[in-house]
């Protein structure tokens, strides 16, 4: 009996001196793991801060870095191009005076159009880009083989032999607004320096006429564009069988060359009446 405690005694101590060896190796075995597991992220994390330090020093962030004079490609002059490489609607003349770029649009589709929109960039004699501007055409709808005049402000003054390029983009107009509009001009004259013509806009059709815009381009002898000019009648809102007046008045310095003017008006839900008095260029008395 006491020999079998003895034995029973001496497995037991083995036993619990073997779990503590086994503790102690697993203890030395998770603080050696944790010890590696510090080295691989401290590693890690020092090469991760050396590769974006190196990225850092050799790019700036995905932009492209020119040198003072340096361009990227030659630009293409002395055409219009269209946004999406499809018909587009004719820019029948444009010139540049100064600080602006003005011209017309014709709308060669058999459908109105709306939001035509033109964007010039202008190149000096190295062929480097000097200025850029976009502008919406004046009138708010186009409709077919009808014409809008435009000008892009550049905001600074450039050799008005510069080359530029014009980008055209536009929409479909969904909505053929009728004809209701009937336009008067009671004056239409040039002064030394300015021009000037008064007009009134009735609204014939049943409903309001909303932003009612008048718009005009005047040509020169040769019907080359001279410069164009919009405004809003005073009030912009027109009750049906109500008129209101306008005046499109600027400064120019080419009023003497003006020699005629073309004048259109339209509404958020209205275009012009058109007929044999209606829409025609109105000649300089």
């Amino acid at each position: 009996m006491v020999n079998d405690a003895w034995k029973t005694h001496t497995w037991e101590t083995i036993a619990i001196s073997h779990l503590g060896v086994t503790r102690i190796t697993m203890q030395y075995y998770a603080i050696g793991s944790s010890l590696l597991m510090w080295i691989f992220f401290c590693t890690l994390f020092v090469a991760l801060g050396l590769f974006f330090s190196s990225i850092s020093m050799n790019s700036t962030y995905a932009q492209i870095e020119l040198t003072t004079d340096e361009n990227i490609s030659s630009p293409i002059f002395n055409r219009t191009v269209s946004e999406d490489a499809v018909p587009r609607p004719d820019i029948l003349y444009s010139a540049l005076h100064s600080d602006t770029i003005v011209g017309e649009v014709l709308n060669n589709f058999t459908y109105p159009i709306e939001l035509v929109h033109i964007t010039a960039s202008v190149y000096d004699k190295n062929g480097l880009i000097a200025a850029t501007g976009e502008y919406n055409a004046n009138d708010y709808q186009i409709k077919p083989g009808s014409r809008s005049g435009f000008h892009v402000f550049l905001h600074e003054k450039l050799p008005n032999n510069s080359k530029y390029t014009l980008t055209t983009s536009f929409e479909k107009s969904e909505d053929d607004k009728p004809a209701a509009l009937l336009l008067s001009v009671d004056t239409n004259s040039k002064g030394p320096g300015s021009y000037k013509v008064l007009g009134e806009v009735i609204n014939q059709g049943p409903d309001d006429a909303n932003s009612v815009k008048v718009s005009g381009i005047f040509y020169d002898k040769d019907h080359k564009v001279v410069d164009v000019d919009y405004t809003y009648t005073n009030p912009d809102i027109i009750k049906s069988n109500n008129k209101a007046p306008f005046e499109l008045s600027f400064y120019t310095d080419n009023s003497k060359k003006i020699n005629s003017v073309a004048i259109n008006a339209q509404s958020d839900e209205y275009s012009l009446i058109t007929n044999n008095t209606q829409n025609k260029t109105k000649s300089d008395p």
